[in-house]
């Protein structure tokens, strides 16, 4: 079993990731941005080899990512309606027949293939920050993992918490509160008539 550590906070300032693994020794960088179409992220070891790239190539409320090693295509990461419609989705890796499954509340990822357990991803809170802890069976997956628990982290947020707290901001009684959203309407009618 192989465990690795990404730091949340790293991405938030900038668009390298640094991999350390249970001794806190840096083994992975992931580096570039995704959210946007043709957009790349590549994971490389230290050494400087690049081991997988990830572009997105459709941008919706279900995208699609192409992975690549060596230049060859080796699968496409897509997300998917659940059961139950658009609430509990899960993600798909075609062609590694992989099948990522989620308890988005409590930010915990499952990852089989053809049924049998291969890893997880799970997302703690330490004193240290927020943190992916990515557990695969075999190191060969690792760097497939590495980057699909980052596209993780930005397209399975729970969209609840989102909403109380967009829903708590706009009742809130503060005096800043209703300046702010008077701005904001100004700021957009700018932009409309540009």
């Amino acid at each position: 079993m192989v465990r690795l550590f990404i730091k949340q906070e790293y991405r938030s300032n900038q668009n390298r990731l640094i991999v350390t693994d249970t001794k806190g020794q840096e083994v992975f960088l992931i580096v570039g941005k995704w959210g946007r179409v043709g957009n790349k992220l590549s994971v490389f070891s230290l050494a400087g080899e690049r081991l997988i790239d990830v572009q997105q190539v459709i941008l919706s409320l279900f995208p699609k990512f192409r992975l690549y090693k060596d230049g060859r295509k080796i699968g496409s990461l897509k997300k998917r309606p659940g059961l139950r419609g658009i609430k509990n989705p899960f993600f798909t890796i075609t062609r590694l027949n992989w099948i990522i499954t989620a308890n988005y509340e409590k930010q915990q990822f499952t990852v089989r293939r053809f049924g049998k357990k291969i890893g997880t991803i799970d997302k703690s809170v330490t004193y240290m920050g927020d943190l992916y802890c990515v557990d695969f069976i075999k190191e060969q997956d690792i760097p497939v993992a590495l980057a699909i628990a980052v596209l993780l982290d930005h397209y399975a947020e729970n969209k609840s918490t989102v909403l109380k707290k967009y829903q708590q901001e706009k009742y809130s009684l503060s005096f800043m509160h209703t300046i702010w959203i008077k701005f904001k309407r100004k700021l957009w009618q700018k932009v409309k008539i540009k």
